[in-house]
């Protein structure tokens, strides 16, 4: 759900800005580009790993190299006391699928009724769909007409409509999808009326054309429909309108600032624990802490006089837990109490990682707790729950003292370590 509200966070801002600066002007190729580029780039942007915006803080601290896979069936999941003790899928996720369901059933229905009126051809017919094009040939100003659908069809309309179909299909939940195929079913029809005329008389009997047949035509039809009232007084004006200067595009980059924004906000969100690799254990065993002390060794080769505020992120004998990695993987499966949304769901091959940033004490103890990556369904907040209340730590040593040290641990979550 979090892909989702990054996707149409932007399309919002991208959306916005269309609406603001651009659905007036006369740039309509740049206009049908920039709707479809806009909408695509929305949905690829949450994926991508924007490094450059990550917390400087995370690239200098240590990170443990121990990753804690906790099972389902260590952790005693089925006499565990929930935060919400809904079984299955959360409700959320229900909700969503019963829309989009509900979408994909709706857009078949439109299909098989446009089937359905293609093999009875009816009076007043004027309209294109993919390379199919019908016109009534008993109209007044057929040719016009024809020629009007015709570059909806050359121009592959139709397949815009049906990429923002399917955008609609999984964001159903947002009004703002239902304006944006608005948008771009009123951008064709500028691309079409600005095609099929050529001069300031042409325009003048074209609209008078549109104004004789503006018929009544549902606007959530999947075919560009000449008579279409909706846009009726839409497409006059900018059938009149004078060319937009060139410098108008300069608009651009008032989003720049914006994005950059969008993108530092993403970035902070969804921190990757790259420093290093993420080890699945499935059942807890012995590891030596020798990568703990090659990892610090190269992150720093110069030391500094500690003080009892300084916090180090690499030091001459780094803390460890007391008794060992045995104990301190004892202590999370024994006393984890995670929710049971907060796992994937079971046979999924996916998982679910916490990670959590903290400062081992000069005597031990675990302190300043922050979440850098959170799943959601109290994870963080069970996780500092665990730390709070662990074993104290054997402290780092710097310079013969016992000084403050930067702690990166991630925590991993599956539902197939099962054994």
């Amino acid at each position: 759900m979090e892909y989702l509200l990054w996707a149409n966070a932007y399309l919002a801002i991208f959306y916005g800005f269309y609406w603001v600066f651009l659905r007036k002007e006369t740039f309509f190729q740049l206009n049908r580009l920039y709707l479809i580029g806009s909408t695509l780039f929305s949905f690829l942007a949450p994926l991508l790993d924007l490094k450059i915006f990550k917390a400087s803080s995370e690239l200098f601290s240590t990170v443990l190299p121990l990753s804690t896979v906790i099972p389902l069936a260590e952790i005693n999941l089925e006499n565990t006391s929930y935060s919400n003790s809904e079984s299955g899928l959360p409700i959320l996720t229900i909700i969503y699928t019963i829309g989009c369901s509900l979408s994909i059933i709706w857009l078949l229905y439109r299909v098989f009724i446009f089937k359905k009126n293609l093999n009875k051809p009816s009076s007043g017919d004027a309209y294109s769909f993919l390379s199919i094009v019908r016109v009534d040939p008993e109209m007044d100003g057929y040719a016009k007409i024809v020629a009007h659908e015709d570059i909806h069809a050359q121009e592959y309309h139709s397949i815009d409509i049906l990429f923002f179909e399917f955008i609609q299909i999984v964001n159903w939940f947002n009004p703002l999808v239902y304006l944006l195929l608005w948008s771009v079913k009123l951008n064709h029809e500028y691309i079409a009326d600005e095609k099929a005329t050529n001069s300031n008389d042409d325009r003048i009997n074209y609209a008078n054309l549109l104004v004789s047949h503006a018929f009544s035509t549902p606007v959530h039809s999947i075919m560009n429909n000449f008579f279409n009232k909706p846009f009726l007084k839409n497409r006059v004006t900018l059938l009149f309108k004078n060319k937009s200067k060139k410098s108008i595009l300069i608009r651009f980059s008032l989003l720049i600032p914006v994005m950059l924004l969008a993108f530092a906000l993403q970035s902070g969100k969804s921190i990757q624990e790259t420093a290093v690799p993420l080890t699945v254990l499935n059942n807890p065993v012995t590891s030596p802490l020798n990568t703990l002390e090659e990892t610090s060794r190269e992150n720093s080769k110069a030391t500094s006089e500690p003080t009892d505020t300084h916090i180090f992120t690499s030091v001459e004998e780094p803390p460890e837990p007391i008794g060992g990695l045995d104990e301190f993987y004892k202590y999370i499966g024994e006393n984890a109490n995670f929710s049971k949304e907060a796992y994937p769901a079971n046979g999924s091959t996916s998982n679910v990682r916490v990670l959590v940033s903290f400062i081992v004490e000069t005597d031990g103890s675990l302190s300043t707790i922050k979440s850098l990556r959170d799943p959601g369904h109290g994870t963080f907040e069970e996780t500092k729950r665990l730390l709070e209340n662990a074993p104290k730590w054997k402290p780092g040593i710097q310079n013969t003292r016992p000084v403050r040290v930067q702690f990166t641990l991630p925590i991993q979550l599956n539902s197939s370590a099962e054994s």
